[in-house]
């Protein structure tokens, strides 16, 4: 088993840290939700004075500030008071403290992979115009410690601390440390405070409503998954992705081939003919229909790329077929099976530095290879218990749910990274904690973004203001039903979506596909159930088990 834990070495910041991609520069063609109305703060005091005090106490955080200076306001975006600090022992935080146009607003972003480094933007992208029009003080961290970048695990060597700052506390520090800043600046503690992180974001988020359910009022979370677990799914579609001789086994031509195939067998699926699935879960295309009848044949796939493509869907499971983690990549993922990210690229590498220096230190021997991986429930059952600090799928989200905190999750539909079953498998299992469906509704809701990657882009790359609906919920009691997403289509054209709070579909009403207008809402009568027969899963109803292998 020792060899075992070193190959899930190479594997897993690629996933988590996605999010961590600065903003691109194009605009985005998203509607924002325009935040409630409140009174203008003012500063109380020059942004330099806050360097009078460079040491500071908040609660049982102690924090030095490094500087504090005026950034001038640039096109769309405030001017803010820049300051540069750290909390014990070595997490550094940037907080701008908007000059003008401040309501009594704090928000927090997560950051991705194994952090290191401060990020300055969230996800959903278009959401960045609310946290810098001035409206909220904004903090980014490293997560705990310094790097020299999110794919790095090089800190953590025999440093216990500093992967338990990393695992929760780092984010935590910073939430109490910019709220005393914040007192400071504008004579007031802020009103209402968010959290906003995608991936390795999403874990943070969730690690904040489980363990510290007071310090954010409303909290969005993307794409997290059972973390150590994930890392299996990226092994296995690298072990499954490179064939003997190191050579892909996809190549661009093929999974274009393939993912053309899959929108043609399902995109009808949802009831209208549009070039996107909205549940992918529905789709059941087996790729062996693509296989090549003759060595000469073009436009089909080989035997090898029509096996691993039913691996990739199916996902990490044992020698008996039993899953080991919720699913495998989503129908429509396909495109993102090749280049930069993928799992047979940077993929395989990635995790190496989190098992090896932050699950597993001084338990991996060198030389292990990544192929060497053999995936069991027994490996499975260490991952899972090595991977305890740094887990988030705890259901409980009692204490959160009792001091009136509200929780936006979202899921790209077609994430090439985290797959769509482990959100689904969470939010089923948070159901069965606090009380089923409508209960949980009343303070945790659920999208799905079709076509979505991980955190960013897609096949059809939506864009859409969660901050925004979490801000709405937590102020005015308007739980969101419905989150408006738009995407730039490859002929130029714009495609405003409705996306309905889960588990209600979109009926489509006729008129133009692009036009939200042309779509309604669909309740289901049942609620589905979504918990995955896997042994990480901790929902109670475990009725839909992941795919079946194809074929």
């Amino acid at each position: 088993m020792r060899k075992a834990l070193h190959i899930l070495a190479r594997v897993i910041v690629v996933a988590l840290a996605l999010c961590a991609l600065p903003v691109v520069a194009a605009p985005s063609p998203a509607q924002l939700i325009a935040l409630p109305a409140r009174p203008v703060v003012a500063p109380a005091i020059a942004c330099t004075d806050l360097m009078r005090q460079p040491a500071r106490e908040a609660g049982e955080i102690a924090f030095r500030l490094r500087s504090a200076v005026e950034e001038p306001a640039t096109g769309d975006r405030a001017g803010f008071c820049l300051v540069k600090g750290y909390t014990s022992p070595q997490t550094e935080f940037e907080l701008r403290l908007p000059l003008t146009g401040y309501t009594g607003r704090f928000l927090q972003g997560g950051c991705g992979g194994m952090c290191g480094v401060i990020g300055d933007s969230i996800t959903p992208k278009c959401s960045n115009a609310h946290a810098y029009s001035g409206a909220f003080a904004v903090a980014f961290n490293n997560g705990g410690h310094h790097s020299a970048g999110i794919g790095d695990g090089t800190w953590a060597v025999a440093d216990p601390e500093l992967r338990a700052q990393f695992a929760h506390k780092a984010t935590h520090a910073v939430a109490v440390a910019s709220k005393a800043l914040i007192a400071a600046f504008y004579g007031a503690a802020p009103e209402t405070s968010y959290f906003a992180g995608c991936s390795g974001g999403g874990r943070e988020a969730l690690m904040e409503a489980q363990r510290y359910p007071g310090d954010f009022d409303g909290i969005v979370a993307g794409s997290s998954v059972a973390m150590p677990a994930a890392m299996q799914l990226f092994l296995w579609e690298a072990q499954h992705g490179i064939a003997a001789d190191g050579q892909e086994i996809f190549t661009e031509g093929a999974v274009q081939l393939l993912h053309k195939a899959v929108l043609k067998a399902c995109d009808r699926l949802d009831g209208i003919a549009d070039d996107q699935i909205d549940d992918p879960r529905a789709c059941g295309f087996d790729p062996a229909k693509l296989l090549c009848r003759a060595a000469t044949d073009s436009d089909c796939l080989s035997a090898a790329q029509v096996a691993a493509a039913r691996a990739y869907y199916r996902g990490p499971s044992d020698a008996q077929g039993n899953a080991l983690f919720p699913g495998g990549a989503p129908f429509g993922a396909e495109l993102g099976w090749v280049g930069r990210g993928a799992p047979t690229q940077t993929g395989k590498f990635a995790a190496e530095a989190f098992l090896k220096y932050l699950l597993f230190p001084g338990a991996m021997p060198a030389g292990f290879g990544w192929r060497d991986w053999r995936f069991s429930r027994e490996s499975l059952a260490q991952l899972l218990t090595a991977g305890q600090p740094y887990d988030s799928t705890d259901p409980d989200m009692t204490a959160f749910r009792t001091r009136g905190g509200k929780l936006l999750l979202w899921q790209g539909a077609a994430d090439n990274a985290a797959g769509i079953y482990g959100m689904l498998d969470y939010y089923q299992a948070v159901r069965d904690r606090m009380g089923g469906m409508a209960a949980t509704r009343a303070f945790a809701r659920m999208f799905l973004v079709p076509g979505g990657y991980h955190c960013a882009g897609g096949y059809i790359a939506y864009d859409q203001d969660f901050l925004g609906a979490v801000v709405n919920w937590v102020e005015q009691g308007q739980a969101p039903d419905a989150v408006e997403a738009s995407a730039t289509l490859a002929d130029g054209a714009i495609r405003r979506r409705p996306l309905y709070a889960y588990p209600t579909r979109t009926r489509y009403l006729g008129g133009d596909v692009n036009a939200a207008a042309s779509f309604a809402p669909q309740p289901v009568k049942v609620a589905p159930e979504d918990g995955v027969d896997w042994p990480g899963s901790r929902a109670v109803s475990k009725k839909r088990r992941v795919l079946a292998p194809l074929g």
